[in-house]
């Protein structure tokens, strides 16, 4: 595992680990950052919060959609509240403009 800082709108950095996509990720409590490898560092491609349920599978759905769009890299932050979680999305999302930010689609529309 590999400690990776994304920086939010606010200037504040969150501290993920990457984790191997076939581990049980989805069933872990905090954040997730689907994102895949460029040549200037890492392109967001999708932010999910993740409430710690085993037998969710949006975010395994979310997964699948981000490796579409280039994805191949599953980064991991836990936080075990959820406003915190919702919290730290919202900057990570308007500091880092995932591809695929399904949030700012739904409030543009």
């Amino acid at each position: 595992m590999r400690a990776v800082n994304f920086c939010g709108r606010s200037g504040r950095d969150y501290n993920f680990e990457r984790i191997g996509p076939d581990t049980a990720w989805a069933a872990k409590e905090g954040i997730a950052i689907f994102a895949s490898h460029s040549g200037f560092g890492w392109r967001v491609i999708r932010i999910v919060e993740l409430d710690g349920r085993a037998d969710n599978v949006q975010p395994i759905w979310a997964w699948r959609d981000a490796q579409r769009y280039g994805a191949r890299a599953v980064f991991f932050a836990p936080s075990n509240k959820v406003l915190d979680r919702k919290t730290s999305i919202a900057d990570l999302r308007d500091g880092l403009d995932p591809v695929c930010d399904t949030q700012r689609a739904s409030r543009v529309a």
